[in-house]
């Protein structure tokens, strides 16, 4: 990791001087108690918002050269001046152009820019997909479908919040001097404290500081001192050490910061843990930062664009089955706290506790056995392949067996429906299954010949959406029946295995044979990632506790994580060649995973 200053030796070491970017081991105790007077937004007329023509996604597909470099680090196309991340995973920018304060608005969703009419000053992207603004006026705005709607005025800075309410700073005071905080939430109400910058807490668990206790539903407030404080939704405040000159909370207990004071050639970046209280210096030097707990995105003073994932550990525990050579396959959380998963070898269904306790039952019918999903009647539902049968079981351990009507059938995936039934593939017989929580099976016939189905979820837009391994498509069919045309995949031979919904709606799916990790996509060509492991062979595929996609790769012996901007990082599981193959968020947060050849259940727990 190259950059334009070297920081070394213990944080709180660091001297603070003109324009370096360490942080102030003594912050002066700025008191943020004291509730200055200001006026309402509402009673202040928001500056408009100017109209700007709207730019091609061309002009923001260049990459300036930039200090940041590095494994830890990916490079996004376009220059900006100042980064929001939003919780669905895209992103927010400010561009560097036009001169003066307000700059272009551009949103980054899935590899594609997309230029918003207006001019802003400050971004913050709230809850379903609104985006709220500032521009240089003092005027507060929020943008959704196309439409700015005007909030009120005399606003210097804005904060979302997960509730959908939002916060500004006024601007009544001289620029650079601590202003007054009002909160939106139906109506205007001014909040103790005063800052020159705000950032809500979208964390869910609070933690206890020796400044004070950081709960959930509060705001980081930067005072003109460069102190960190923390306003909890009761008004009390918590106070971090040293000081800051811009701060990006977390959503997984810590938060980033940027040294104090700002530099115009970029501040070193800082990460504080709240769980174990101390600061950290992180690689690179910013301008601005901002994360949506699950990536870090950092604008350097040449104004590139770069992401790196926040969570850079993983954990693994494991646990050998009881059953030798069971060839454990798919994998799910039951609805009593525990994980279920198939025995393709063994022919039981096992069941395993967060604390590691096995318990096995073996199926009626001898069958290899895959897919397995929680039932919306509290069972846990699976695929018997060359039993060609749908089991149930409960979680006492009761079978019930359902034939598959077509013969040879082969089902393979199986998730739970939006309309309370099952869905499953029929890999040989060429067809999507549906059954009912009683029985009842319906067959429906895929359009293409011998495609293949292999993988199924529920998507975003309530339909079934499945991998066609041998027609290298992606495939869409309502709980009517009625089948949309394969989403053809840009590489050829990919031979798509898993899929799941990811935190951003979109659909995502692993390339088995091109070593690829893929989205469901208008663009054309649809998003495609490689994975650095050559012939990792990539399987299975879920959305993980922090806003990504974790999966497997049953060659590269590693579990995968991909943000929703496609940046990939590898982890080695600790049993060499153990294929690992399923993979489900467990009801600890933790990614729990099957190990075919290692005959054990593999727990991946992200720091």
């Amino acid at each position: 990791m190259k950059s334009a200053r070297l920081v070394t030796g213990a944080l709180l070491s660091l001297a603070l001087a003109g324009g370096c970017s360490g942080f102030s081991p003594s912050p002066r105790a700025t008191s943020q108690t004291s509730m200055p007077t200001s006026i309402s937004p509402a009673q202040i007329p928001a500056a408009p918002m100017e109209r700007a023509p709207i730019l091609p996604a061309s002009s923001m597909s260049i990459k300036p050269l930039s200090s940041i470099q590095g494994a830890n680090y990916t490079q996004i196309t376009g220059t900006a001046s100042f980064v929001a991340a939003a919780p669905d995973g895209s992103l927010y920018v400010l561009s560097n152009q036009p001169s003066g304060p307000d700059k272009y608005i551009w949103h980054y969703v899935n590899g594609t820019w997309t230029n918003i009419p207006g001019f802003a000053s400050r971004l913050s992207p709230g809850t379903n997909g609104t985006l709220y603004a500032i521009n240089s006026g003092g005027g507060a705005y929020s943008y959704k479908n196309g439409i700015w709607s005007a909030l009120g005025g005399g606003a210097s800075d804005i904060t979302a919040a997960p509730d959908g309410s939002f916060y500004v700073l006024s601007n009544g005071n001289a620029a650079g001097s601590d202003q007054a905080i009002w909160h939106y939430s139906g109506s205007w109400s001014q909040w103790p404290g005063s800052g020159v910058r705000i950032a809500a807490s979208w964390d869910t668990v609070s933690y206890a500081q020796a400044n004070g206790t950081i709960a959930v539903s509060g705001m980081y407030i930067l005072n003109s001192g460069g102190n960190i404080y923390y306003e909890n939704s009761d008004n009390s405040f918590a106070r971090l050490p040293a000081s800051a000159s811009a701060v990006a909370p977390t959503t997984i207990g810590g938060v980033f910061a940027l040294g104090y004071p700002a530099n115009s050639g970029g501040n070193s970046i800082y990460y504080y843990d709240l769980s174990a209280p101390g600061w950290s210096v992180q690689a690179g030097l910013g301008v601005s930062i901002s994360t949506d707990g699950s990536t870090l995105y950092v604008v350097t003073a040449s104004g590139g664009i770069f992401s790196s994932p926040v969570r850079t550990s993983v954990t693994f525990t494991e646990y050998t089955i009881p059953t030798a050579s069971s060839q454990p396959t798919g994998i799910t959380s039951g609805p009593d706290g525990a994980l279920w998963f198939t025995e393709a070898g063994g022919q039981k269904i096992g069941r395993l506790t967060t604390t590691g306790t096995f318990t096995e039952y073996p199926t009626p019918t001898s069958s290899d056995l895959y897919g397995i999903t929680t039932g919306p009647d509290g069972a846990l539902w699976f695929a018997e392949g060359s039993g060609n049968k749908i089991g149930r079981v409960t979680t006492s351990g009761a079978f019930t067996e359902y034939p598959v009507p077509t013969a040879h059938s082969y089902p393979l995936g199986i998730t739970a429906g939006p309309d309370g039934a099952l869905w499953f593939t029929e890999q040989q017989g060429n067809k999507i299954g549906r059954v009912t929580t009683a029985g009842a099976i319906t067959e429906f016939t895929v359009p293409s010949m011998a495609s293949f189905p292999w993988g199924i979820a529920t998507g975003s837009d309530g339909a079934l959406w499945f991998t066609e391994e041998n027609d290298n498509n992606i495939g869409r069919v309502t709980t009517a029946g009625t089948f949309s045309g394969g989403l053809g995949i840009w590489t050829a031979n990919s031979e798509p295995f898993g899929i799941t919904t990811g935190p951003d709606g979109g659909v995502w799916f692993t390339e088995n044979n091109t070593n690829k990790i893929g989205r469901v996509s208008s663009t054309i060509p649809p998003p495609e990632y490689t994975i650095p492991t050559a012939n990792s062979q990539p399987n299975g595929i879920t959305t993980g506790p922090d806003g990504a996609l974790w999966f497997t790769e049953t060659s590269g012996n590693n579990i995968g994580r991909v943000t929703t901007a496609g940046a990939i990082t590898e982890y080695p599981v600790p049993t060499a060649s153990s294929q690992p193959y399923g993979i489900t968020k467990g009801p600890d947060s933790a990614l729990w995973f099957t190990e075919t050849s290692g005959n054990k259940i593999g727990r991946a727990s992200p720091l």
